[in-house]
């Protein structure tokens, strides 16, 4: 089994939706990063990632579109959609690409609008090599405690556990998500962990979601 199947098991709670691009969305946007990334266009004055190449998307196929807005009616929290009194359709309101190196990281945030996604479009990293870079800490085995396992790389969600202390819920992110999306509510808290064992990028898409007014 993939990070990614094992991931759609504990999505619920994690209040965040996965789903598969079709390939030719897929590659049109993997071109379209590496053509932002020689336009220029940086969005890092509007982003908190300490990540120093984050740029401007301009424009998205049809087809895509689609497919992002098709995914929110899906979420658990579409049913407070139901409760509008006119007709607000939903528009994605920003796009952004990241193009992450080693030792970068996106601390705990969140984000503007109703939903936001990220789409995985080139993990570099081999996950098992990632964890093992710190396996001294807990041994990255299921059943310890949330601060000793191995969040090296990976995405990760800030929630209340039933204590009442902050839980961090990671994915396991590995080339299994490329071609994939989450979706998640705008208001989570989530936050990406730095890499240490490839000098390539790990590229991801990012954008909000919010209602046409």
């Amino acid at each position: 089994m993939t990070n990614w199947e094992a991931s759609k098991s504990i999505r619920d709670w994690r209040d965040c939706l996965g789903s598969e691009l079709k390939r030719e969305d897929y590659e049109w946007l993997k071109t379209e990063c590496w053509k932002a990334k020689e336009q220029g266009d940086k969005a890092n004055s509007s982003l908190i990632g300490h990540i120093k190449e984050e740029y401007n998307m301009l424009g998205i196929t049809e087809s895509l579109n689609e497919f992002i807005l098709g995914t929110c009616y899906k979420h658990k929290d579409a049913v407070k959609l139901s409760c509008l009194t006119e007709n607000r359709p939903l528009t994605i309101s920003n796009l952004w690409c990241n193009f992450q190196k080693k030792y970068e990281f996106n601390p705990p945030h969140d984000h503007s609008g109703l939903y936001s996604f990220v789409i995985f479009i080139s993990v570099p990293y081999d996950l098992k090599k990632e964890e093992e870079y710190f396996g001294q800490i807990g041994g990255g085995q299921e059943g310890y405690h949330d601060s000793l396992k191995i969040h090296t790389s990976k995405f990760a969600f800030l929630n209340t556990n039933h204590k009442g202390t902050i839980a961090c819920d990671v994915l396991n992110v590995d080339k299994s998500f490329e071609g994939k999306m989450i979706l998640f509510n705008a208001k989570q808290i989530h936050q990406v962990f730095p890499f240490y064992t490839s000098d390539d990028y790990r590229i991801t898409v990012s954008g909000n979601i919010r209602l046409l007014v």
